[in-house]
């Protein structure tokens, strides 16, 4: 009796293991990717890095919200030409992008143990060097606020706590600035960054 009670439990258990289902909860991210601006004297920014750092809580299965921060620049790309001389650039041609923002993710099952997924987000941009004048000078700083959207793919791997993905995120930046003896401006800059991801799941 016990023998025949051994084998049924044994035959219950498929040949090749059972497979876990991906973990789900707080994660952390890191991601390293290409980042360019757009709106300037160039269609597209020459392309540079990108790094970003995320923190995290997945809600069920396909929702998750999250607090990041990415790091950029803008390359050869000027935003406020001086007409005289015709070509001159006023302020800043290349300057690096910062990104502190929060965001919402929803997505959805296109594959064994793999999501795509929308994102959301919104947050405070900080540009240093300014692209434009403020005032009668350059700013070292040049703040603002961002919203933006993109997509993601994640692949959650057989590795115990550990995901990939790579996203693709369009942000569009609103600054004020006021040009020397003119009144108050608002600078937009859209911008795009490219990224591959590992995740840490807790």
């Amino acid at each position: 009796m016990i023998f025949l009670l051994l084998a049924a439990a044994v035959s219950a258990v498929p040949a090749n293991g059972v497979d876990e289902p991906p973990r789900r909860g707080t994660y952390t991210e890191v991601s390293l990717g290409v980042f360019t601006a757009m709106g300037g004297s160039q269609p597209l920014s020459n392309g540079q890095p990108y790094i970003g750092m995320t923190l995290g809580r997945e809600i069920g299965q396909q929702t998750a919200v999250f607090a990041s921060l990415g790091i950029g620049a803008a390359s050869a790309s000027c935003y406020q030409v001086n007409s005289r001389p015709p070509g001159d650039c006023l302020a800043a041609d290349s300057f690096g992008a910062t990104f502190v923002e929060g965001g919402l993710s929803y997505g959805f099952p296109v594959g064994l143990r793999s999501l795509l997924s929308l994102k959301l987000v919104g947050g405070f941009t900080d540009l240093s060097p300014g692209p434009v004048r403020n005032g009668t000078s350059v700013p070292d700083h040049l703040p603002g606020f961002h919203l933006g959207a993109g997509a993601a793919l994640d692949y959650d791997t057989h590795l115990d706590h550990f995901a990939v993905g790579i996203d693709a995120l369009l942000r569009y930046t609103l600054a004020r600035y006021t040009p020397a003896g003119g009144s108050s401006q608002t600078l937009g800059l859209p911008s795009l960054a490219v990224m591959p991801r590992i995740r840490y799941v807790f």
